[in-house]
């Protein structure tokens, strides 16, 4: 019997310790793994900070479809995708909304120009502030696409336009939109399509037809004189900016970008006028 219990307790021994062995093993390679697993999150993490990404951090909220956000609306610049520009720069059919907005002010029913030749264009452009601001324009349908490819060609150089929205939002229901015309200006807002006559004349604008387009007005004046050598219109500033040379910023002139995008696309400038010199000023009539 003892025998019996001594082979037992043998067995039971070498049993234990084959246990034991086996336990040890299963021990050492979980810690193995654990080991790789953290070499590997440090690899990773090390690949991502030199490549200037950290997965610890997360990426920015996508920027809303700019089709829903209001104009003259500041986004975060970080929220802009670089590689999907496109979707930031659209040129659509005059919604019942937005024509609703603009009819009897910067739009009045008229024999030369219907609703289904323009198009209203949202894009991003850089403020003074070097922000990111959403813009608004209408322009005609037969150059709305060279516009979109402009604007966002000026946004990749980061060209600073203080203000883009439609003119309706400065009316003032005055001298037949005279007066809506120098409040934008005075505000210095970029714009393109109103249907109005070229001042002092009976002549309708390339404006008018959606043809033309005011950059930076209060930085590019108009500059048109009386008779008697005296100013037809004065602008806030305007005599600052008359001499193209002073260096100030915002000043358009054949080096700066705005004209040479501009040129690409086939589009003219006021600047290069003589009766009135107009420095604001692009268009590109196709009839």
């Amino acid at each position: 019997m003892e025998k019996r219990l001594h082979v037992i307790t043998r067995i039971m021994v070498i049993i234990l310790i084959v246990l034991i062995i086996v336990l040890a093993a299963v021990i050492f390679f979980k810690m193995k793994d654990t080991d790789k697993e953290k070499d590997d999150a440090k690899s990773t993490t090390d690949t991502e900070q030199a490549a200037g990404t950290d997965s610890s951090v997360d990426n920015p909220t996508a920027m809303q479809a700019i089709t829903d956000m209001q104009a003259g609306t500041v986004v975060d610049r970080a929220q802009v995708d670089p590689g999907m520009l496109d979707q930031y720069f659209v040129a659509n059919e005059i919604s019942d909304d937005i024509f609703q907005f603009i009819y009897g002010m910067s739009f009045v029913d008229n024999e030369s120009i219907a609703r289904e030749q323009l198009r209203y264009l949202k894009v991003l452009h850089f403020n003074y502030n070097h922000e990111v601001q959403v813009g608004e324009l209408i322009v005609n349908v037969n150059i709305a696409e060279d516009v979109r490819n402009i604007f966002r060609e000026l946004y990749e150089q980061e060209y600073e336009i203080q203000s883009m929205l439609l003119v309706d939002r400065f009316w003032t229901a005055e001298d037949n939109g005279a007066s809506t015309d120098r409040n934008s200006i005075e505000n210095n807002n970029t714009s393109a399509f109103f249907y109005r006559n070229i001042a002092g004349t009976d002549q309708l604008s390339n404006h008018a037809m959606g043809y033309a387009i005011d950059i930076n007005p209060l930085q590019n004046p108009c500059v048109a004189y009386n008779e008697d050598g005296s100013f037809r219109e004065i602008y806030t500033d305007m005599e600052r900016y008359i001499d193209r040379a002073n260096g100030e910023p915002h000043m358009i002139g054949h080096e700066d970008i705005c004209y040479q995008i501009f040129a690409k696309y086939g589009f003219t400038w006021g600047g290069d006028w003589t009766d009135p010199i107009d420095y604001q000023h692009f268009e590109k009539n196709l009839g």
